[in-house]
């Protein structure tokens, strides 16, 4: 098991007046490079590394996860081969059943996870910046729908 160097604490959402967009990656440069990309598109961002092997989120306990619950889209780059980052999609979906999730998925791996795919946005790995950023804004799009004239 890797050891980190600090513990996340979860707290609620310090930007407004943008759209927040939660990464979940377990490699933290990865994770913090995907964020920068994010910022520079004008996007609130926050970086969470999911839970560690046989480690439970904080999403699946009792009492959620504030930045999980306050994001207006989550990109989770956890891995599907893992049963935690499984747990934390199911968790997502059924506690934010609005909140859109864009999945990374190596190429070819889209049918190996069909079911736990449904209702989510794939992305190919490695994730280009530009269609990430394309990516979010076209599922904000499809989520914020603008209001009739």
């Amino acid at each position: 098991m890797r050891a980190r160097a600090t513990r996340l604490s979860p707290q609620p959402w310090p930007w407004v007046g943008q759209p927040r967009v939660l990464i979940e990656h377990p490699d933290e440069s990865a994770g913090l490079a995907l964020a920068s990309i994010l910022r520079q598109a004008g996007y609130a961002v926050a970086v969470c590394p999911g839970p560690e092997h046989s480690e439970h989120c904080p999403l699946t306990g009792p009492d959620g996860c504030a930045v999980a619950h306050g994001a207006d889209v989550v990109v989770s780059s956890l891995g599907l081969e893992r049963p935690e980052a499984r747990e934390v999609l199911q968790a997502l979906r059924m506690r934010r059943p609005g909140t859109p999730l864009i999945v990374e998925v190596p190429p070819g791996d889209n049918a190996a996870w069909h079911d736990v795919l449904q209702g989510c946005d794939v992305i190919a790995s490695p994730v280009q910046p530009d269609e990430l950023v394309a990516r979010v804004r076209a599922v904000l799009a499809k989520s914020r729908p603008e209001p009739p004239s």
